[in-house]
């Protein structure tokens, strides 16, 4: 059948219109957490232009932050779904977080 003899599309009542947008956003909010999550790991542990010591030296007294906002938004994701970090989960090394908000690789 023609799309020209097709009867038009019913409205969607509003609420439902609404809710569908928010089920959407809120599964696509929470997926590019995640990509995000696993691309930072990845960038920091093996990126193949720069070790994770001179990585960590170059963000120098910032390490402490970021490293600290990273495990925060992992503990997030994963009390959600810990399988959506699992690749950036997986690649993280042994570190400390060093008083002068440096970090040292181990």
């Amino acid at each position: 059948m023609s799309i020209l003899n097709q009867p038009s599309v019913p409205e969607v009542d509003p609420a439902v219109r609404a809710a569908n947008m928010l089920k959407n956003q809120t599964r696509q909010t929470f997926q590019q957490m995640a990509m995000a999550f696993n691309q930072g790991a990845n960038n920091f542990w093996k990126n193949p232009r720069a070790t994770p010591a001179e990585i960590a030296e170059a963000l120098g007294s910032d390490a402490k932050e970021v490293f600290e906002l990273h495990a925060k938004l992992g503990a997030l994701l994963s009390s959600v779904k810990p399988e959506a970090i699992s690749e950036g989960s997986g690649v993280v090394g042994q570190f400390t977080i060093n008083e002068d908000g440096t970090v040292t690789i181990l």
